[in-house]
């Protein structure tokens, strides 16, 4: 196939189940594989660093016209995600004009909280971008964290008030939330569908082994963040990682908050690359 295909991996367990079997070996592995928190990710794939990367749902609708969907491939919940949360000091509603901190490493859930936050309670904080630490920086009553960072700080139970993103997109919707998704860049389709259509069809065997993996995928996740395995295997069934209708509507539900919001110029349009 020539050059190998440059892939995007985001560096968190809650994409273990889609690369655990490229790993091991289990299936076919022709890619360059990169490693990066959802934002560097994005901006490699924008960059032309990256040919096919998971990259975060806001990423795809701020730049849809670059990129096409890989079918069948999303990090997504309907209800409880157990890694994208939001700690406060004080009630959420309590919130306006209080300074709130956002985890650099996701586009998405940066923007989900403010719409939750607005939303359901009517706040509108002061958001700051930065690094996330185990405690709150002085003058900031707020913290988004996000994937591993998340999973840790909730397991320390140190701060009074806590939302789930994903359960609080639904009490607002009632739809699934999709939180990232796998995209090519469409030059790169254009000029090697080829080598787009094995990397789609390989991800899709992965994540298929990967799911009927689940136990030994917790004790390789049991490394890095300090949960029992029962708690991490019911937080990988919280997890879906398909991009069905449902969760097609949720992503477009998302878009039209942003465009609602001023974040979008424009509603972005779902671009697929066409099944085989």
């Amino acid at each position: 196939m020539g050059t190998k295909t440059r892939l995007g991996r985001i560096r968190y367990i809650n994409v273990l189940p889609i690369y655990y079997a490229l790993d091991k070996g289990l299936v076919a592995n022709g890619f360059q594989v990169v490693a990066g928190t959802p934002a560097e990710l994005n901006r490699q794939l924008y960059q032309g660093r990256l040919d096919v990367s998971a990259i975060s749902s806001y990423e795809y609708g701020r730049h849809w016209e670059d990129y096409l969907l890989l079918p069948r491939l999303s990090i997504s919940t309907r209800g409880d995600v157990g890694s994208v949360l939001f700690f406060s000091r004080l009630p959420f509603h309590r919130l306006s004009g209080k300074e709130v901190l956002l985890s650099a490493g996701s586009a998405t859930s940066a923007a989900l909280v403010k719409i939750i936050l607005a939303e359901l309670y009517g706040a509108r904080p002061l958001y700051r971008v930065g690094p996330v630490t185990d405690r709150f920086t002085d003058g900031c009553y707020g913290l988004l964290a996000i994937g591993d960072e998340a999973l840790r700080l909730k397991a320390r139970g140190c701060y009074p008030y806590f939302l789930d993103l994903g359960r609080a997109w639904h009490e607002l919707t009632g739809l699934p939330f999709v939180f990232g998704v796998w995209a090519a860049r469409e030059d790169y389709f254009e000029q090697h569908p080829e080598a787009v259509y094995f990397a789609h069809q390989t991800l899709l065997a992965a994540k298929a082994l990967g799911l009927n993996s689940l136990t030994e995928i917790c004790r390789q996740a049991a490394a890095a963040v300090p949960l029992p395995q029962e708690e991490l295997l019911a937080y990988f069934h919280r997890l879906n990682y398909e991009l069905d209708a449902g969760q097609q509507e949720g992503l477009e539900a998302f878009f039209g908050y942003l465009y609602k919001f001023g974040e979008f110029p424009e509603l972005p349009q779902l671009q697929f690359v066409d099944s085989r």
